[in-house]
């Protein structure tokens, strides 16, 4: 993702105050979201994949809040990436907007073959997650 383009993507969630089917936003200002592995799962489970936008506080009405240190944010999802099976490999881009640090992690689609993406601490049957609107939900027995 272009610069440019992750910031008209965070005004327009802002703008809207509702995240979507292929974005999430979390709020990394005091550090790194230490759960993420349903957002990551259900992202690498759906063919379009998926963008987790760091730096916005869903509590606090989307506001832009920024990231508390863009390098070692990345360092951190990329640890949780590698605990997914097959591991997942984000791409990453960082933006400035009124002086605040945004960061987006694009979570790719997994070929179906591949399928489910889960996360190795759980297993297949307790880490696999589905995305349904704005939410990430264990998938059930016949998903998997």
């Amino acid at each position: 993702m272009q610069t440019e383009a992750l910031k008209k993507l965070v005004l327009d969630i802002v703008s809207k105050k509702t995240e979507t089917q292929t974005v999430e936003v979390k709020s990394a200002k005091n550090g790194c979201p230490t759960r993420l592995f349903d957002t990551l799962s259900s992202f690498s489970n759906q063919d379009e994949g998926g963008i987790i936008i760091f730096g916005i506080d869903e509590l606090a009405q989307f506001e832009i809040t920024g990231v508390y240190d863009a390098q070692d944010l990345q360092k951190k999802v990329t640890e949780q990436c590698k605990q997914m099976e097959p591991k997942v490999r984000a791409l990453f881009t960082l933006c400035d907007i009124n002086g605040t640090t945004v960061v987006s992690a694009e979570i790719p689609g997994v070929e179906i073959s591949e399928r489910p993406v889960f996360y190795k601490g759980v297993g297949r049957v307790k880490g696999s997650y589905i995305r349904v609107g704005e939410a990430d939900e264990l998938m059930s027995e016949y998903e998997i």
